[in-house]
């Protein structure tokens, strides 16, 4: 092979600068609605992550921005909250290009992923990459491979379909024919040997019995809980997430009504048709496949009548008392459920109605762990919620008032010379720092030169090539660090602000609602005496915001002073 001249490669390196500009990229990954859940921990979805992730790694134009995943949704329509997500990012600008695995990641429906790729991402000024098709927006010529992108999409969504259907067909025929399996085994049973039916556990059947009992003569809940966790009882695999060591009242309720515990087996209570983009759908009770004395019981049929005939008064019972008190009850609304924790143990917050002396009705928020565990070390945490409302009103319109000033700040400084020399200083970095990291890989190519020609050993080779790898992985990391801190400038200054838009579509409101606390409050966190902390939708915006508007602030003092 032929020796570079170094001074020829010297001159490349001066003439001509990398001067490719390099795109904010997104990956978009998608797990079907068939396969979300299954016991690999979402590997597949991680994969296909990878997958885009390396072929970005490879494209000095590309840069990873950040990532969408929409895990068990179907690809036979649009309608995904990471996929909104992605296209709200996409139309303020924050992403100029998207990749995905497959066509099929971003839709098994023909009319409206051609849509996507032949009209919106196009008009968008998008750049849409297939890593498994190697299909690049930017490349095509508009001709014959424009033409076969919209081919696989067709092929894809007929495939959908029909996969579908006969999975569907397949299922319902081995009901039919009893043969279907288990496929969640209840608590308390195990498969057997060969896989063919289930058997009692040895381990957690004792704890099924005693729960039927336990209800049976009067125990709530709540305490039965509590005794299976004094006893150790091995977890309910679909209990409370939250600490597997806990157990979860509901769960108690469901599996004292589960049919399986006298022996039989109930299939077909619940329908999917994927092709038709419906997860799951009831089925009526008629229509259930019904197998009596299909596997050994572990309670008999009086106690398991007996419990669920008390489950089944009670229910009257509460819906009863739930009807005396309707109005009352309907005017004390939980704005915050889901969205309320203890600062000290995590739990969520329990929202209780009660009435004061037959009088009046009020209601509170509790720690739920002081609540339902009382041997946690958790101080009993307690808020009213009219307080809780108030303060949380009052910082939503402390926000909304800022958002009005800082808009208005937005308008002035972005369009100054201030923030046009932000824009261009970083811009310039950038370009500087790739132009640096480009003569780093032709240094590298000129001491491969070297090697081959016998100009140094390979002990000198692999020190320097060390070398200039460590060098240009430091240069990555600093360009990695600018590209974001530019892209975080164009957040906070872009007209479409989230963090604004979102203060400004609460502007009218003078009353706190679920609606109002739902589009703006991702948590609150109570602290013993009262105390909250709240954090907001789109803080991480509206803290990038108020640091920027507080230096151009400083430095516009400073030059009028």
């Amino acid at each position: 092979m032929g020796r570079i001249s170094r001074r020829n490669i010297d001159k490349t390196i001066q003439e001509t600068p990398l001067t490719m500009e390099v795109v904010p990229t997104a990956i978009y990954a998608r797990l079907s609605i068939e396969n979300s859940g299954k016991d690999d921990d979402g590997a597949a979805i991680e994969n296909q992550i990878d997958v885009c992730k390396e072929y970005i790694n490879d494209m000095s134009d590309l840069k990873l921005v950040k990532v969408y995943k929409d895990n068990g949704w179907t690809g036979t329509n649009m309608n995904r909250p990471a996929f909104d997500e992605l296209m709200a990012d996409v139309e303020s600008g924050l992403i100029r290009a998207v990749v995905v695995r497959d066509l099929s990641r971003l839709a098994r429906n023909y009319i409206e992923s051609g849509t996507y790729l032949e009209s919106v991402f196009p008009e968008l000024n998008v750049r849409f990459i297939s890593v498994k098709e190697k299909y690049d927006s930017l490349k095509t010529d508009g001709t014959n491979e424009s033409l076969m992108v919209p081919l696989q999409n067709l092929i894809n969504d007929l495939y959908a379909k029909d996969i579908s259907k006969k999975v569907e067909s397949a299922l319902h025929a081995q009901m039919e024919e009893g043969k279907f399996k288990w496929r969640a085994i209840p608590y308390g049973y195990k498969m057997n040997d060969d896989h063919t039916n289930i058997i009692p556990d040895e381990e957690t059947a004792p704890f099924i019995q005693s729960m039927f009992q336990w209800y049976a003569d009067g125990i709530s809940f709540v305490n039965i809980a509590c005794k299976l966790d004094v006893e150790n009882a091995p977890k309910y695999k679909r209990g409370d997430k939250r600490n597997m060591n806990l157990w979860n009242p509901a769960s108690i309720h469901n599996m004292l009504q589960n049919p399986a515990y006298i022996g039989k087996r109930i299939i077909g209570r619940s329908h999917r048709a994927l092709y038709k983009g419906i997860k799951n759908e009831k089925v009526p009770e008629t229509e259930w496949y019904v197998t009596d004395n299909a596997h050994e019981p572990l309670v008999s049929t009086e106690l398991f009548e007996k419990v669920n005939m008390i489950l089944t008064k009670n229910s009257e019972k509460w819906i009863e008392s739930v009807k005396h008190t309707e109005n009352e009850r309907a005017k004390l609304v939980n704005n915050f459920k889901g969205k309320i924790f203890c600062a000290d143990c995590g739990y969520g917050m329990y929202f209780h109605r009660h009435c004061f002396e037959g009088k009046y009705w009020r209601a509170d928020y509790y720690c739920s762990s002081k609540q339902s565990r009382k041997w946690i070390n958790c101080t009993s945490h307690y808020i009213n919620m009219k307080t809780l409302n108030e303060k949380v009103l009052e910082a939503l319109k402390l926000q909304i008032k800022l958002a009005v000033n800082y808009e208005d700040m937005i308008k002035r400084l972005g369009c100054s010379d201030k923030a046009q020399k932000v824009r261009n200083r970083l811009n310039d970095t950038i370009k500087g720092l790739s132009i640096k990291a480009g003569n780093i890989q032709n240094r590298k190519i000129r001491l491969y030169e070297d090697y081959i020609e016998g100009i140094i050993d390979e002990e000198e080779y692999l020190y320097m090539k060390s070398a200039y790898e460590r060098e240009y992985d430091q240069l990555n990391q600093q360009l990695e660090s600018c590209i974001k801190k530019r892209n975080e400038y164009i957040e906070a200054f872009s007209s479409e602000n989230k963090w604004i838009k979102m203060m400004k579509s609460i502007r009218s409101k003078k009353k706190l609602t679920k609606e109002v606390v739902d589009a703006t409050i991702e948590k609150v966190t109570v602290y013993e005496g009262g105390r909250i902390e709240i954090t907001m939708k789109y803080q991480d915006i509206f803290d990038l915001t108020k640091s920027y508007i507080t230096e151009f602030s400083v430095q516009e003092e400073a030059s009028n002073g």
